[in-house]
């Protein structure tokens, strides 16, 4: 067992982490790509660039999820990629902050394109803090140890099992206000 610090990562749950991030960024820019119109309209909806930047911001968003997600996947460039998703994740939380500090929940946070709608409230800001944790700890020194292939097998089912999570917990979170309706009857 070799010693092990707050600035230290065993390289297995930094493969985890990564691979997981980048999965989840991944399918968020794919989604945000594949109906751009929508996604530019939940940018308007937001209302906090102006008219003429909601296209450029809409193009730009997904384009940096995809330049992270690609980026974590690199130790080379680890630590940039996952300090530029953490610097996304709190500009993500900061408009959600907004919006709900103005009482507009009604919006669609358009994280998932026109994939998932999903009402802005406190989940959000929740998850994207465990998503922020995670960006984060990518930044710590790998701890040296060796990959064994069961660790490889770890890592893979792993991170599946993290995007699952990850999946269900946007399905509830966008589900919970028709979840609250029927529960009014």
């Amino acid at each position: 067992m070799g010693y092990y610090s707050a600035d230290v990562l065993d390289p297995a749950i930094q493969h985890l982490l990564a691979i997981s991030l980048a999965a989840i960024f991944a399918g968020s820019a794919a989604a945000k790509l594949y109906d751009l119109d929508v996604f530019e309209g939940a940018v308007a909806d937001y209302r906090i660039v102006p008219r003429w930047l909601e296209r450029p911001v809409a193009l730009a968003v997904p384009v940096c999820e995809s330049i992270c997600a690609a980026g974590i996947l690199f130790s080379a460039t680890r630590a940039a990629a996952a300090a530029a998703l953490a610097l996304l994740l709190m500009a993500f939380s900061a408009a959600i902050a907004i919006n709900l500090a103005r009482g507009r929940r009604e919006i669609d946070c358009g994280c998932f394109g026109p994939a998932l709608r999903q009402q802005l409230g406190p989940p959000l800001l929740v998850r994207n803090l465990a998503l922020i944790i995670a960006a984060l700890s990518l930044e710590a020194r790998s701890a040296a140890r060796t990959l064994e292939s069961l660790d490889f097998a770890t890592i893979g089912c792993g991170a599946a099992v993290l995007v699952m999570v990850y999946l269900g917990v946007n399905y509830a979170i966008a589900n919970a206000p028709v979840t609250r309706a029927l529960k009014m009857f």
